[in-house]
């Protein structure tokens, strides 16, 4: 989380970049948008995809610094915020942007999926491929360093598949593991395999199809989407549930939050049903740590639509969307 890695970021250098130059357009950093670069498949399916929208934590403000802009990111989500997981290990350390060209500041979006060690982060931003080059090439392991060109899109490679190499450990290879990345314009992903970068940009290029491409997935996409969340979760059922997925994000307003819900039933009839169900898990329910659920969440609306169940609530404990996942919570169990 952003709070446990502030203290981290203060001791970093920062330098005279700019902040995010906002070249990407707003359907790229949606969640929307990002799902189209997600490979339709049972691996991306079964596991959560976590969402990220760092221009929208800034709140229209562009910090001059590193620093600057890690104390904004804590500020614009009530300290809730979590990096792209591929990165957050080593982008506070000063060495990871002279190995990579970049900071927090050039990036406008993101998405995590997949598992561990199969798992892809996709970044919206701005990113120069030659000064990532140059980057990776100096760092530990760097000289070994593949690059290639095709179809506009440029590919880098560090260190051999399924090997861990001790001596390259950095800030950009924590473990020292291999690493492949792939820049097509402002989008930049980031993954231990090739074949799961290619699969992205088969998505992306309609060459294959995506996440994007089911209706089910692009209308609760749609549903976070129109209420301008800053943090979101996809997620699939973990204790038995009656929907098929779930889309949890978030907005951020001082020590509250608004906390977006969409349920993907198989039926118009099982969502109606959700309705008055949800509405009563909310406002008398037991969370597992024992504590009231109406003392955390007040629901402002809760309604279907088609086979979604939609529910809008305001929380006094921002991050909730993170936690109820994490902690394998029971309020979407009713």
């Amino acid at each position: 989380m952003v709070t446990a890695l502030a203290a981290v970021a203060v001791g970093c250098g920062g330098d005279d970049k700019s902040g995010g130059s906002g070249s990407s357009s707003e359907a790229t950093r949606s969640v929307l948008g990002l799902l189209g670069v997600v490979a339709d498949n049972e691996a991306n399916r079964s596991q959560p995809i976590v969402y990220g929208n760092l221009e929208r934590a800034r709140g229209g403000d562009n910090p001059g610094s590193f620093e600057d802009d890690v104390a904004l990111l804590m500020e614009g989500t009530s300290n809730s915020l979590s990096l792209p997981r591929a990165i957050s290990g080593g982008i506070l350390e000063p060495e990871f942007a002279e190995f990579t060209g970049f900071d927090t500041r050039e990036i406008e979006a993101f998405l995590d999926f997949g598992s561990q060690p199969d798992q892809v982060t996709a970044l919206v931003g701005s990113f120069d491929a030659g000064d990532l080059e140059s980057g990776l090439r100096s760092s530990p392991g760097g000289d070994a360093l593949e690059e290639e060109s095709i179809d506009g899109v440029t590919y880098m490679s560090l260190g051999a598949d399924d090997d861990v190499d001790f001596g390259a450990v950095s800030a950009v290879r924590r473990l020292g593991e291999p690493l492949r990345i792939a820049v097509d314009g402002d989008l930049l992903y980031w993954s231990r395999g090739r074949a799961l970068v290619d699969a992205c940009i088969a998505a992306a290029s309609d060459a294959g199809p995506s996440l994007a491409d089911d209706a089910a997935y692009a209308a609760v996409a749609g549903v976070l989407d129109a209420a301008s969340v800053v943090t979101a979760e996809l997620v699939p059922p973990w204790g038995g549930e009656g929907w098929a997925f779930a889309g949890l994000g978030e907005a951020f307003s001082g020590e509250t939050s608004t906390l977006t819900i969409a349920l993907s039933y198989s039926d118009a009839a099982a969502a109606s049903a959700a309705v008055a169900a949800f509405r009563t898990q909310v406002e008398s329910g037991v969370s597992l740590a024992g504590s009231p659920w109406s003392e955390v969440l007040t629901a402002t609306d809760i309604h279907a639509e088609g086979s979604l169940m939609i529910a809008t609530l305001t929380s006094l404990n921002p991050g909730i969307s993170h936690d109820l996942f994490l902690r394998q919570e029971n309020l979407l169990q009713f």
